[in-house]
């Protein structure tokens, strides 16, 4: 059985160090795949407000380390409709 975090962009902030402009995440919840694919949710928190776009994704757990993003460039430029990138979802 495979456990990923469900996290949602909540807001930005500027980063001290290097002033770029990031986002903020916080976690939801849990994500369970199970050996047969059948996928759990299992939301303790519902993010709320204008910057939510309504969507949660499922990340490998937080370490405690910083991860290695596999492209420098971003996965969404602009904050469409939210289906516009439908192809890869797990469902």
């Amino acid at each position: 059985m495979k456990r990923l975090d469900a996290i949602a962009a909540v807001g930005e902030y500027k980063d001290p160090k290097s002033g770029e402009t990031k986002k903020r995440y916080v976690k939801c919840g849990m994500v369970r795949v199970d050996d047969e694919g059948n996928i759990s949710f299992k939301i303790d928190a519902m993010p709320v407000g204008s910057y939510w776009d309504g969507w949660i994704n499922a990340k490998e757990p937080y370490d405690g380390e910083k991860p290695a993003r596999s492209s420098a460039t971003p996965t969404r430029k602009t904050r469409g409709s939210g289906f516009d990138d439908m192809d890869d979802a797990p469902f």
